[in-house]
C-alpha cells in the first residue's frame, strides 16, 4: 500500500504489473493507455496492462495503490529507483 503525490504532468516510469494492482485518485487526475482517471476513480490493473501514467497539467495528482507485487519498469532508471520508492 502506497500514497503517491506526483506532479503536475509528470509522467510515472513506464511498467508492467506482477499482479493486481487498485489505484484510488483522491486528488487530481492521470491517464494511461486504459483511459483518464480523476477523483474518486479506481483503476484495476493487473499484470496484461503495460501502462506510463500521466499526470493532468491542471494539478498534482495524489493516489494511493495497492498492490499484490512491486512493478515491472521498463527502465533501468526505474528499476533503481525501486528500493527507495517501494514501488
Amino acid at each position: 500500500l502506497r500514497l503517491l503525490r506526483i506532479a503536475a504532468g509528470r509522467k510515472m516510469p513506464d511498467h508492467g504489473h506482477g499482479g493486481a494492482e487498485l489505484t484510488l485518485v483522491i486528488e487530481g487526475a492521470y491517464s494511461d493507455v486504459t483511459g483518464t482517471y480523476r477523483r474518486g476513480d479506481v483503476q484495476d490493473a493487473d499484470e496484461a496492462i503495460e501502462h506510463q501514467p500521466i499526470v493532468d497539467k491542471g494539478g498534482e495528482c495524489v493516489c494511493l495503490i495497492a498492490s499484490e507485487h512491486p512493478a515491472r519498469f521498463k527502465t533501468l532508471a526505474g528499476r533503481l529507483s525501486q528500493p527507495w520508492t517501494g514501488m
